[in-house]
């Protein structure tokens, strides 16, 4: 921060001074403590044979089993793999000599087997193994009576044409730029970054391959010189096999990264290349493996990854997954904090999100604050205004018609998109350093809010640049006294220089107010400017002054 003080000689004390604006500063995200979202999770380690074998019965009877070392409470800390090998076929073994077992597949990465069981009786032996950690449902069944697995928690599979609002504008003939990004002042960010050289996961749904903006199109214009990779895990039968039935992927990557190219609606990083991996073409019914798998995928891939899906369960073989990538390397994971009903009373955050592994996002609406349907609470990091027109599936928005994506599952994707344009300004940064820059960049709170984190990051402030600017001191003063007005400012790194309405640039100055009798106050306003001379920035400030008259102060002279 950086100020210029600015003193006025006039009467008695204050009368009414403006409030001194908080400021955002590097903060550490949220703590370890438990959380609501937590909470409210099912635990499958805490139902009996009988409750959890429904589960698994509706999972096809596959389970993912998480292995350990006899004696030791997990197979994995801090992402370090704590089962040597000849445990990990230890505990394979063990595992295949209980009759109704049979072996699917084993994680070469982590501890991790993944089994069909044949009835109750073997998943009640199978718990009772010194060798396993968890056993667990491998699909995302429905639990406490709802079934929001994957992309239905997050605005979900769906067709139909876009209806927020519509404050959009054209930067070129045809490339639309949604309203929420001019709230966010990510078009102004363009200016220095589109995302260039930085790579974007998604974990979805997959991507639409009859859609011409991420396919032939998507490396054109000013987009072009970028890549889009596509990949499945969920093993479908379809010859396309990333391939989106569902729209949901096809979605998210609009928001993340469409192309400038004139087709439309545009990105957030326009520039980057981005990595759809499908890990279910549906809402329904999703292998746990698959996004497990998926998010592996990914992340080899990818700096930052969107896990656009949320469950009411907590399942350890993803936080496992999670957990390997956070600390055994620098990729950024950003979690969808859930969207619901507007008329759910309690809305809190859904798994992964609920993980402190990842950067937890929730939506804003064009009220400016938090959407009706977005989960929200102590979990969520940050968040982004959404609800935008967006590329959807060819077959229903072809060229310049479009879909929406709303809720906490669109402001992922443009957390993620902030995250490129951070990236590409600053291609050496630690995830530490990300995430300082936007809670630095982030408002309205200035501080961590109970339900929407940080808030909303200013892209023109994530771009290091002067990005805001204000006086503090009175507005309504008396006759006499001194008064004293300071320019703040945030953003850029100078060298700053500073002009008041005399036009004087030196440190400080100092201004006489005259009242002149029988008026019954004085009004003057003050003109205060900024300039930051590396990025050549500057912002004006007018502040009204009144001056009560003389007479209405009973101490002066």
């Amino acid at each position: 921060m950086a100020g210029l003080l600015f003193s006025v000689a006039t009467g008695c004390s204050v009368d009414e001074p403006t409030a001194v604006r908080p400021l955002a500063a590097e903060r550490p995200l949220r703590s370890q403590s438990a959380s609501e979202g937590a909470d409210a999770l099912t635990r499958w380690e805490t139902l009996g044979d009988d409750s959890l074998w429904k589960h698994v019965e509706a999972s096809g009877g596959v389970v993912d089993v998480g292995l350990r070392q006899p004696g030791q409470a997990a197979g994995l800390r801090r992402g370090r793999v704590l089962v040597n090998a000849a445990h990990r076929a230890a505990g394979r073994g063990a595992i295949a000599a209980i009759p109704g077992t049979e072996v699917l597949s084993v994680d070469t990465l982590l501890p991790i087997v993944t089994l069909r069981l044949r009835d109750r009786a073997a998943l009640a032996r199978l718990r009772k193994l010194p060798h396993v950690e968890y056993v667990e449902p491998g699909f995302f069944t429905p639990v406490n009576g709802r079934n929001f697995s994957f992309a239905e928690l997050a605005s979900g599979c769906g067709t139909g044409g876009y209806a927020g609002p519509r404050d959009e504008y054209y930067v070129a003939p045809y490339d639309l730029v949604p309203w929420n990004y001019r709230r966010m002042k990510i078009d102004s960010a363009w200016a220095w970054a589109s995302g260039r050289g930085v790579t974007v996961g998604l974990v979805d749904t997959g991507v639409d391959s009859d859609q011409p903006q991420f396919n032939e199109y998507f490396a054109t214009g000013w987009s072009s010189g970028r890549t889009f990779e596509k990949f499945a895990t969920d093993r479908s039968t379809d010859t396309r096999i990333w391939h989106d039935d569902c729209g949901h992927g096809t979605r998210m990557a609009s928001v993340v990264g469409a192309p400038r190219n004139g087709g439309g609606t545009l990105g957030v990083a326009w520039g980057a290349n981005l990595v759809a991996v499908r890990v279910d073409n549906d809402v329904i019914l999703n292998q746990v493996a698959a996004t497990r798998e998926g998010i592996r995928l990914a992340a080899t891939k990818a700096r930052i990854v969107t896990l656009a899906f949320g469950t009411w369960a907590h399942y350890s073989s993803i936080a496992q997954e999670l957990e390997y990538w956070y600390f055994n390397t620098d990729r950024i994971m950003l979690a969808a904090a859930g969207t619901y009903p507007c008329f759910d009373w309690l809305k809190p955050v859904s798994f992964p999100g609920t993980l402190q592994t990842v950067w937890t996002v929730a939506a804003f609406d064009e009220t400016g604050g938090l959407a009706c349907n977005s989960g929200r609470g102590h979990d969520v990091d940050f968040a982004a205004f959404t609800n935008q027109p967006v590329h959807g599936l060819w077959r229903d928005a072809p060229t310049y018609t479009y879909t929406g994506i709303s809720g906490s599952s669109g402001a992922t994707a443009v957390m993620a998109g902030l995250a490129a344009l951070y990236l590409e300004r600053n291609p050496g940064a630690s995830r530490d350093r990300v995430q300082a820059a936007l809670t630095a960049a982030a408002s309205p709170t200035g501080w961590r809010s109970p339900y929407y984190g940080y808030g909303v990051p200013d892209a023109v402030c994530l771009m290091g640049v002067l990005c805001a600017a204000w006086v503090e001191g009175p507005t309504l003063i008396q006759a006499s006294g001194n008064y004293t007005w300071t320019i703040r400012h945030s953003g850029g790194s100078g060298p700053f220089t500073y002009q008041w309405d005399t036009g004087s640039t030196s440190n400080s100055i100092s201004r006489y107010v005259s009242v002149y009798p029988g008026m019954s106050e004085y009004l003057f306003t003050l003109t205060a400017t900024v300039r930051d001379a590396q990025s050549g920035r500057t912002f004006t400030m007018q502040v009204p002054v009144v001056v009560r008259d003389p007479y209405g102060c009973p101490t002066c002279a």
